[in-house]
């Protein structure tokens, strides 16, 4: 890679990157390695070269215009500038290895909270669960944030089962049996056509004035939750943060889960963190450092791409923000919690992120703290960027600008009142049963 020009990066060992010195040393090609397979981002001038370069080098097969990366289906919208990536052929594979192909789908892939298995609760074959958790477990990392709380809680149990935690597990199939086709999709008008996709499979799903209703009351919410950013549009790279202190039944450990977008999610986790906090401040504190450091390494990524760019954190603990602003620190004995704080304090005062608040109706890593009514949970996943065909069989057409002006208040407290119609290009097949 390094002798035909390419400059390795400093944050991914698996990418290389390309300078144009001639334009102020601005990246125009990039290399992504995994292992023996490669795929190259330019433009077709310099993908050719790329090519040409290291055929000298290696036995190549050159398979064209990317459509399947490492599992990962990508489609690209030239025309609307915006591709989508999902995982529809392995969903379906194990579906069919799982019998689960022919399930009763349901609306949300958790509904409630799990405890370990009693003594006289009788135990599922941990074979089984085992497997059926590792094939889900690729999908949520990759094209699937919306069960990544589900996984992160059924996963657990792994050591010692119970029929509970298998019927949990298979909520997850049924989940994705009805969402298979689901997406993630970057660029685009994406605000409005998320919006728009959304309200529309609520239309279609629904029926009359209530549809109508519904469907422009969560356009609009959409439009104003999903273009926060200080005006950056849908480019700001931003980190949504939230906590689920002491929310484990087991041993009162919280859970935290960060999640990153940049026009869509690109990272996300739900994780239960190590220690028992004393206090919510420490469980926020530590919540914060997590999704700091992802991303920091995320917005490095971006520079280092040519791609300068401020993150935003948001959070809805206003006290929590004017606490690490101010310095103002709540002091904590653990040295880990503290460590983390700092961090936070520090980037802030050198102006490296910048710092929101968000109400909690509109807290996007909500999801990745507890589980959340299906109508809660529908729209953070349009507000994630994922799109497609979704539970129901009635296909809605509308498209929305995300903004809302119209009729159909009542059911946001007055936010986004439209009807669902505007400039989106969203997809809007249905996601209500």
């Amino acid at each position: 890679m390094i002798s035909i020009g390419l400059v390795a990066s400093r944050v991914d060992g698996g990418l290389f990157v390309f300078h144009d010195k001639e334009d102020h040393g601005i990246v125009v090609a990039a290399v992504i390695l995994y292992i023996d397979d490669l795929l190259i981002i330019a433009n077709q001038g310099l993908i050719g070269l790329i090519k040409d370069q290291m055929k000298k080098r290696f036995r190549m097969h050159d398979l064209g215009s990317v459509s399947f990366y490492l599992g990962m289906n990508i489609e690209r919208n030239r025309e609307h500038h915006r591709i989508d990536i999902h995982q529809h052929s392995y969903i379906r594979t194990i579906l069919a290895k799982f019998r689960m192909d022919e399930c009763r789908p349901v609306a949300t892939p958790m509904t409630m909270k799990l405890h370990k298995r009693k003594p006289d609760e009788e135990a599922c074959d941990p074979t089984i669960y085992l497997s059926m958790m590792g094939s889900l477990i690729y999908s949520m990392t990759t094209t699937r944030p919306d069960i990544a709380y589900a996984i992160g809680v059924v996963n657990r149990y792994n050591h010692d089962p119970s029929n509970d935690h298998m019927v949990a597990l298979k909520r997850v199939f049924r989940y994705l049996n009805g969402t298979k086709d689901w997406r993630l999709r970057f660029g685009g008008a994406l605000a409005g056509a998320l919006a728009g996709a959304f309200a529309g499979a609520l239309a279609g799903a629904l029926a009359g004035a209530l549809a109508g209703a519904l469907a422009g009351a969560l356009a609009g919410a959409l439009g104003d939750s999903m273009l926060r950013g200080e005006g950056e549009g849908e480019s700001a790279l931003r980190c949504y943060v939230n906590l689920d202190c002491a929310g484990c039944p087991d041993d009162y450990k919280s859970t935290c889960g960060p999640v990153i977008t940049f026009g869509g999610a690109v990272d996300w986790r739900s994780r239960k963190q190590e220690a028992t906090a004393q206090s919510t401040t420490d469980a926020e504190y530590y919540a914060f450092g997590v999704g700091f450091m992802r991303l920091t390494q995320i917005s490095h990524l971006l520079n280092e791409l040519s791609i300068p760019t401020i993150p935003h954190v948001f959070s809805d603990s206003q006290s929590l923000i004017a606490s690490i602003k101010k310095r103002i620190y709540r002091r904590t004995a653990v040295a880990h919690i503290a460590t983390k704080y700092y961090l936070a304090a520090d980037m802030a005062r050198d102006g490296e992120i910048d710092f929101s608040y968000v109400p909690t109706a509109e807290m996007l890593a909500d999801w990745f703290t507890k589980p959340l009514p299906k109508r809660a949970f529908l729209k953070q996943c349009a507000a994630m960027g994922m799109i497609g065909i979704g539970l129901g069989n009635s296909i809605g057409n509308s498209l929305g600008i995300g903004i809302g002006n119209g009729i159909g208040n009542g059911l946001q407290n007055g936010h986004g009142n439209a009807i669902g119609i505007g400039t989106g290009n969203g997809i809007g097949n249905a996601v209500g049963k």
